[in-house]
């Protein structure tokens, strides 16, 4: 969601710029709640027509789940050309069509943050691995823990030497039972483990926000719900990917159909 709620959540991100956040509880109902904020509105903000992603792991490898990094690779490698991503294209302004390829990942096996990292402790750690990052990028922070939250992942934009660029914050799903979409449905999309079935999840979600809204100023509804927090929790069968993959990943708001599609 597009704002912080509450006490707890402003300690947590440190009262910096709104963080997109997305709560562990949740249901199908709370989706359909969300619809009620009407079509995503534009705000003028600048939109991801063309963009890049790329996978942070940071934290000692044997602390994530094994099939994690591999799932994640056929994923974010799965979304350029897919009918998922198109459902994108009637937010881009234009009759370009809307891309995204996937750059690989990398990996730090430092110690993360034992608390919520802040916009501005991801940014650092982009900045490390990449002294001069695309503005055209999702960096997307994994991390080995999950410190406690009311979340299961989050997107904003963030700057490293003048350079304005979109970050994800994706905890290890593992570890925090509510984020998994088994607890709505399990669809049996493919054989991952729990762990990566959920971060693929949380994963989808940011990655749609980061596309529409990169910069939290462009495609939200009236009620500030993104593309995909009008959707959350809302699986209606396994999406394949342009690369043959089959997922159990939300739907994402079209204003088009008026409804949550796949």
């Amino acid at each position: 969601m597009r704002i912080l709620v509450g006490l707890l959540a402003c300690a947590i991100a440190a009262c910096e710029a709104p963080q997109q956040v997305r709560f562990v509880q949740g249901s199908e109902e709370d989706a359909r709640a969300k619809a009620s904020g009407g079509n995503l509105i534009d705000h003028g903000g600048p939109v991801l027509l063309s963009s890049v992603t790329h996978a942070i792991y940071w934290g000692p490898a044997a602390d994530f789940p094994p099939d994690l990094a591999s799932g994640m690779d056929t994923l974010l490698s799965g979304f350029n050309g897919s009918a998922y991503l198109g459902i994108a294209q009637q937010y881009m302004r234009t009759s370009l069509g809307v891309s995204s390829s996937y750059a690989g990942a990398v990996s730090d096996t430092g110690a993360p943050p034992r608390h919520s990292p802040s916009t501005s402790t991801l940014a650092a750690e982009v900045c490390k691995l990449f002294p001069t990052p695309d503005p055209d990028a999702l960096y997307i922070v994994f991390t080995s823990n999950a410190p406690k939250a009311n979340f299961c992942a989050w997107h904003n934009k963030a700057t490293c030497n003048g350079v304005t660029f979109q970050v994800a914050y994706v905890p290890n799903q593992a570890l925090i039972a509510g984020c998994s979409p088994y607890t709505v449905k399990n669809l049996g999309c493919n054989s991952l483990s729990v762990g990566t079935v959920a971060s693929a999840d949380s994963v989808a979600h940011e990655f749609m926000e980061s596309v529409t809204d990169p910069h939290i100023d462009a495609w939200y509804d009236q009620q500030g719900a993104e593309i995909a927090d009008k959707c959350n929790f809302n699986y209606q069968a396994c999406v394949k990917l342009a690369n043959g993959s089959y997922w159990q990943i939300q739907s994402e708001w079209s204003n088009a159909g008026g409804g949550c599609q796949q």
